[in-house]
């Protein structure tokens, strides 16, 4: 059984993208996170550049405790 490579909480930066699946986090290097939301709804203004503190569950799906957007420059 494959295990995840990270069990505690991490917080990653980048930008919101409309995925077939639902929103998708791709932060500075280009690497593209699902983001799962659990049985809450994904948030109506979820857009732009956002901050997300969550556990990376997959290889690339974080389970989201926390989001919030950041301030454009």
């Amino acid at each position: 059984m494959n295990l995840p490579a990270r069990r505690s909480a991490n917080t990653i930066t980048g930008t919101i993208e409309a995925g077939a699946r639902g929103p998708i986090l791709r932060d500075g290097d280009g690497v593209a996170w699902r983001l799962h939301f659990g049985e809450e709804p994904v948030p109506d203004d979820l857009e732009g550049q956002v901050s997300v503190r969550g556990k990376i569950i997959q290889p690339d799906r974080i389970d989201v405790e926390f989001c919030t957007p950041l301030e454009g420059d």
